[in-house]
């Protein structure tokens, strides 16, 4: 195959372009009609798959967005509304200034107001109500005896809280 026609020389004798060299040496070498049979073969494949028309192709129609993700976003609005709804529903309304008054520091009220009232010249309690918060003392005052255990199961007072917590301590 050291003299054998190349590619090139094969694609010019079939193309009736080669040499009168070039078509002895096809008419004597075995190798080299063999291998321009095959090159025969496959431009006859080309040519008849480049004629042919194209396969018939289906044609789907996708829709841009698909549906599947509608009831999660369902289901995640409706937990929502139900989460802000509990939410607002058990936040807290403002306290009245006699919740606020009823914590720990009822204790520290109680003893400026037993000062003020058991002192001994009127000088003294006079500069006791000037050292306290007049607001506090006020409420401290008006709020009376304070809800415990039995007066709320009595009835005597609704403030379930200060039950629990007086009793508490």
């Amino acid at each position: 195959m050291k003299h054998c026609l190349s590619e090139r020389a094969l694609l010019q004798v079939h193309n009736r372009e080669g040499t009168a060299v070039q078509q002895e040496h096809l008419r004597w070498c075995a190798d080299c009609v063999e291998r321009y049979d095959q090159l025969v073969e496959d431009l006859e494949i080309l040519h008849h798959v480049l004629e042919a028309a194209p396969p018939a192709v289906e044609v789907r129609r996708m829709m841009p967005f698909s549906i599947g993700w509608v009831p999660m976003a369902a289901a995640a609005v409706a937990l929502l509304a139900i989460v802000v709804s509990v939410r607002l529903l058990r936040a807290p309304t403002t306290a009245p200034l006699q919740v606020a008054s009823r914590s720990t520091a009822v204790s520290a009220f109680a003893a400026d107001v037993s000062a003020a009232l058991f002192a001994e010249s009127a000088a003294t309690t006079t500069a006791a109500l000037a050292t306290t918060d007049a607001p506090y003392l006020q409420a401290a005052l008006e709020l009376g005896s304070p809800c415990t255990r039995d007066r709320y199961f009595g009835g005597a007072c609704d403030d379930q809280l200060s039950a629990l917590i007086l009793e508490g301590e």
